[in-house]
């Protein structure tokens, strides 16, 4: 186990695989695990930096809310602490929000950035799911009702029809050795949903992939776009089959378009 201090907060991290180093940044609620399932294959190619955000896993939980900036002021202390910037990045999902105050606020500390599966702002309906899972939280729901309330959110008919990978997947959160408490989350999701720096991504100058599956119902193709045309000469890339999941659920064209940007 390894950590380190930012601004008095302890922050676990941890370092896999070998080549050139790769920081993943995780989402809402989601500790460093959430890399899991394409983590073996991704450390094949880098050493791959994973840590819990402010809130989750074995990080320390301080009173929130939070904010975005705090959290990418957490990521840029890393990144000074391993010594390794400016260094490429991934952000999925809320870890793709990290990313853009990290372009902004600490342009050095990334030489490339993939905005995964992510928003530029909240919507009316991302404020609704939210609220959801909130109020689910207040009414002392386990971790499988959790997971089952945000598997249609997160994966295509192509996965939810398949009533036995469902169910793995729902044993699997309920077995999460590292849950993330219900403070934590009401104090990340604070920081998400108050989240709009849209007026300043036109100062992002490091090379950046905004990166959408077609059928991401979430986080939907057209806040990729709106991203994509504020970060002056963005790629956009719309994966034609790919959900908010879409990582976990169609892994081998997210990995390859992230891949070819990498090494391109």
């Amino acid at each position: 186990m390894a950590e380190f201090d930012s601004a008095g907060v302890k922050l676990h991290y941890e370092i896999t695989g070998s080549g050139p180093e790769l920081l993943l940044i995780s989402g809402l609620g989601a500790n460093r695990n959430a890399w899991a399932a394409v983590l073996p294959e991704l450390r094949e190619r880098y050493t791959c930096i994973t840590f819990d955000n402010r809130g989750t896993g074995q990080s320390d939980v301080p009173e929130g809310p939070y904010t975005i900036e705090q959290m990418s002021d957490d990521t840029a202390a890393l990144i000074r602490h391993l010594g390794v910037g400016p260094v490429p990045a991934v952000g999925w999902s809320m870890g793709g929000v990290i990313l853009q105050s990290l372009l902004i606020d600490h342009p050095d500390s990334v030489s490339k950035a993939v905005l995964l599966s992510t928003l530029p702002a909240y919507t009316d309906v991302q404020h609704a799911w939210l609220d959801g899972l909130l109020a689910l939280r207040a009414a002392g729901a386990d971790a499988i009702t959790l997971a089952a309330a945000g598997i249609p959110w997160g994966f295509t008919p192509y996965t939810l029809v398949d009533h036995t990978a469902t169910y793995a997947g729902l044993k699997l959160a309920g077995e999460d050795p590292e849950p993330t408490s219900d403070a934590g989350f009401a104090a990340q999701a604070q920081a998400i949903r108050t989240f709009d720096r849209r007026a300043e991504l036109h100062t992002i100058s490091t090379p950046t992939l905004v990166l959408v599956g077609a059928e991401d119902i979430l986080t939907p193709p057209g806040q990729a776009v709106e991203i994509a045309e504020r970060i002056p000469r963005s790629r956009l890339a719309v994966l034609p089959r790919g959900s908010h999941g879409m990582l976990n659920e169609f892994p081998a064209p997210v990995l390859a378009a992230i891949g070819a940007f990498l090494a391109g």
